[in-house]
């Protein structure tokens, strides 16, 4: 089976994202599944107001999942919660939408494609990743050294998560999307 991914973005960390899917898109050409799954990513501003949408094409048995995600909410995320956001949403998404085309693929063939991905996910922190371990483990109140230590993610980001958890949140374009060096294109 393919599962491909496409992106239409710029001025987030998305691109970099997509680009840690590769393994993912790799691995699932050994997988059987009945048919293609094709991800598309639009990380566009709201006032776009493009919708997410999913289709079937049986000539070419393709799942097609084009997902809008709001450009000014992931400009001020890190790069971690835009991982973690993305691998939410395409998660949730998936499962959704897989079992809307039960015609095309049993439950059988649903639940292991679903394991597989899944397990993909956490295992590259794609789901219940850093950002999730580290709020778990401040809402223990475990030191923000500690947490930083036991995750290696730097204390910066580690102070900016529990800021996060406290209500704090990140007007301006956030360190993570400069550094990929990116420049909005969009007059907001």
């Amino acid at each position: 089976m393919d599962i491909t991914f496409g992106l239409d973005t710029h001025g987030t960390c998305v691109g970099q994202l997509k680009d840690e899917l590769l393994p993912l898109t790799e691995l699932a050409e050994a997988w059987s599944f009945p048919y293609h799954i094709a991800f598309m990513w639009r990380v566009l501003p709201e006032s776009y107001e493009r919708k997410t949408f999913r289709r079937f094409d049986s000539r070419d048995q393709t799942l097609t999942l084009d997902i809008s995600i709001p450009y000014e909410q992931y400009l001020r995320m890190s790069k971690n919660e835009q991982r973690e956001a993305l691998g939410i949403g395409l998660y949730q998404y998936l499962v959704e939408s897989i079992v809307k085309y039960k015609k095309y693929a049993g439950t059988e063939d649903q639940q292991q494609l679903l394991a597989k991905v899944k397990g993909w996910m956490l295992e590259n922190n794609w789901l219940e990743g850093k950002i999730e371990q580290a709020r778990k483990l401040l809402a223990q109140d475990i030191g923000l050294y500690e947490v930083s230590k036991q995750l290696c993610m730097s204390l910066e980001e580690v102070e900016y998560i529990l800021l996060r958890m406290n209500g704090y949140e990140q007007t301006d374009v956030h360190p993570d999307n400069i550094v990929a060096g990116k420049a909005t294109p969009y007059h907001l």
